[in-house]
């Protein structure tokens, strides 16, 4: 017995041992994978680590640029709204947009991520001097959508010319918010742009003399952050992230006009700029064979462009125009202005629309989309057919609804206004409302890589421009043109098979 004891407890021994053995060599086995790999994880770690710090170090170089700025602009601002902003003084709480005093000018924004909405009012200070029959100063109040806090806010008019008042604008919030920017106002209309002392937030608001319009904005505004917060409570799942294989390649013709040799046309400010900027993104997010870009051309170069743009292309091929300069109309006919065009209609120095047509039936593409955002041209290339995008049409950007577009023929015009001006810059910028709407989504689209087709454009373009009465963008295929059903579709490089 004592024997078998042993062998046993032998036997026992030796498989606890083992399978101790085991264990613990499973738990301080650090990983299978090779050195080269561990190597690489780290360098990656450790990139990671660097483009964080870079992240936060540029991060703080902005807000310490913004603060900068913000000195520099508060040192403009004029003693009698410094008075007014900082006067302690109550004002009473109003919940809405609809009882705000009557005969003034009415404001509704929002900050750049809309989390934070606002809507107000200003009234001219009839005791002020007047630059061009307009009062120098204006005082009024802001409320905050939070139920309580209140702003007061005065702008100090600066220069009117060509129909054009800006002013710059400051204020100051019962919650330590302080702001300043500056306002462009075309007659009963205008836009703005603001951001805080500290520079962590910036500001887009519209302004109008009539109530409806503003509280329209404010209610827009609002749908579409509560829409947001719908969003960010639901649970979150991996995307099935989409590929696309276009058969042909990419093509872009941008064509910015800001500098006009005659006098009797104004100088612009943001055409140059936005094709600038919309080149940047390109390069660096769209894979596109080709960017052709013309600035201050004339009519001879823009010609050209056309020209050496129809050699390029194929008919497997995608191909994107965009024009930002001066545009008119002549007896019904509307014309693009180039560099070297007469302010007078008569020297065939102008750009005809139906040359243009000429020019665009010339190009072989698959796809072939023109953004137009100039005054009165907009809806004006043959056989217009506007589109009315109604929510249902926003499709789901992960379906099949891709894959058709992009392999059915499409043309297509999207503009930034149909027949009336449309404005230069936004308040604050360098760039046009539909540049800065156009570059905002190709950004997005490429950070949340989703490739983007034409329609959910011009939607996004659409809600840039909400409650803006004065311009609204027109999505729509020209007749003569042989739409085919497709959709340009703009393809993010990490959305490409």
């Amino acid at each position: 017995m004592t024997l078998v004891f042993k062998k046993i407890f032998t036997l026992v021994f030796v498989s606890f041992f083992l399978i101790s053995s085991v264990d613990a060599a499973w738990i301080t086995k650090k990983t299978d994978k090779s050195k080269e790999e561990i190597k690489e994880d780290k360098k990656q770690k450790n990139k990671w680590i660097q483009f964080n710090k870079l992240k936060s170090k540029f991060k703080k170089k902005e807000i310490k640029e913004n603060k900068k700025k913000y000195k520099k602009e508060e040192k403009k601002i004029t003693k009698e709204v410094k008075s007014w902003i900082t006067k302690k003084s109550k004002v009473t709480y109003i919940d809405s947009v609809d009882k705000l005093p009557d005969g003034v000018i009415y404001f509704a924004g929002a900050d750049e991520t809309k989390d934070l909405l606002f809507y107000g009012y200003v009234k001219p200070d009839t005791s002020s001097k007047k630059i061009n029959g307009y009062y120098e100063t204006s005082k009024g109040v802001g409320y905050l959508n939070d139920g309580k806090t209140t702003c007061k806010i005065g702008s100090t008019v600066v220069d009117v010319s060509s129909g054009l008042v800006t002013a710059r604008v400051s204020g100051k919030c019962t919650n330590g918010i302080i702001f300043n920017g500056s306002t462009s106002q075309t007659k009963n209309s205008g836009m703005g742009f603001a951001v805080t002392k500290d520079g962590k937030n910036k500001f887009l608001f519209d302004f109008n003399v009539q109530k409806t319009i503003i509280a329209k904005i404010f209610e827009t505004n609002k749908e579409f952050t509560e829409t947001q917060v719908v969003e960010r409570k639901l649970p979150s799942k991996k995307r099935k992230k989409i590929t696309l294989k276009p058969n042909g390649k990419y093509y872009a013709l941008l064509i910015g006009n800001s500098v006009y040799n005659d006098k009797g046309w104004d100088q612009l400010v943001s055409p140059v700029n936005d094709i600038d900027e919309i080149k940047k993104v390109l390069d660096n997010s769209y894979k596109f064979e080709k960017i052709i870009t013309v600035k201050n051309g004339t009519k001879k170069e823009i010609f050209r462009s056309f020209t050496e743009l129809s050699k390029l292309t194929t008919t497997n091929d995608y191909v994107l125009i965009y024009y930002s300069g001066h545009g008119t109309t002549k007896a019904e006919q509307a014309y693009w202005i180039p560099k070297d065009g007469s302010a007078n209609w008569g020297n065939g120095d102008w750009i005809n629309i139906n040359e243009l047509n000429i020019f665009l039936t010339e190009i072989k593409a698959h796809h072939l989309a023109v953004m137009v955002d100039s005054c009165y041209v907009g809806g004006k290339f043959k056989g217009v057919n506007i589109l009315d995008l109604k929510k249902d049409e926003h499709v789901d950007l992960f379906n099949q609804n891709l894959k058709d577009g992009l392999n059915l023929r499409a043309r297509s015009v999207l503009a930034s206004g149909s027949k009336g001006r449309v404005s230069d810059t936004a308040a604050g910028t360098n760039h046009s409302r539909f540049a800065l709407a156009l570059i905002n989504i190709l950004e997005t689209a490429n950070k949340q890589s989703v490739p983007l087709n034409m329609t959910n454009i011009a939607l996004n373009v659409k809600l840039a421009f909400a409650g803006n009465f004065s311009q609204k963008p027109i999505l729509y295929h020209p007749s003569t043109w042989q739409h085919g059903g497709g959709d340009f579709i703009f393809i993010p490089k990490k959305n490409l098979k």
